[in-house]
């Protein structure tokens, strides 16, 4: 995986302004359970939001690669900036940019499906991380519910977001 500078610069600048974004949307979303009418688990519906840096990058990049690079770089500094998830963050965030390039790399980088499904997915992830990595000791039907909620926030915040800033920029400068 060698990438030109030019490639490098557009990952550590998303990777970055990814964190900086993610770090207080985690927050955020920590304190929606704090409410008695949410029920546990209602912050996934901003997972879409921690996808959206590695999915635009990607799209700009488009090298097998760049989404888990931006992923992981992108958790590395957001661990730096105190994340509510700690360190973990960092395997949480390579594994969504994972995610991310096989579904470029099974749909193609431009199909629109693929990229919301891919982007969905990797929302979903970091519930699976969650669930089976940290052991969160939730009931199956909060699972259930973060799942869902990640997967259209994903679907919406995500993919189609994505797909629509790379529309705006592809139209404004050569890429």
């Amino acid at each position: 995986m060698r990438f030109e500078t030019r490639e490098i610069a557009i990952i550590v600048v998303f990777s970055a302004l990814g964190a900086v974004l993610s770090v207080p949307v985690g927050h955020l979303g920590n304190y929606l359970k704090t409410f008695p009418a949410i029920p546990l688990g209602t912050g996934q519906i901003l997972a879409g939001f921690h996808v959206f840096p590695a999915a635009i990058t990607m799209m700009l990049v488009r090298r097998r690669g760049a989404a888990a690079a931006t992923g992981t770089v992108k958790g590395l500094v957001e661990a730096v900036l105190f994340s509510f998830h700690g360190f973990s963050v960092i395997i949480m965030s390579g594994v969504q940019g994972l995610v991310l390039d096989a579904a470029a790399i099974f749909f193609g980088y431009d199909s629109k499906v693929g990229l919301c499904l891919g982007c969905g997915l990797s929302a979903a992830s970091n519930v699976a991380y969650l669930q089976f990595f940290l052991r969160l000791g939730f009931p199956v039907e909060v699972f259930t519910m973060m799942y869902v909620l990640a997967f259209v926030s994903g679907v919406v915040l995500g993919g189609y977001l994505t797909d629509t800033v790379y529309s705006m920029v592809k139209r404004r400068i050569e890429i």
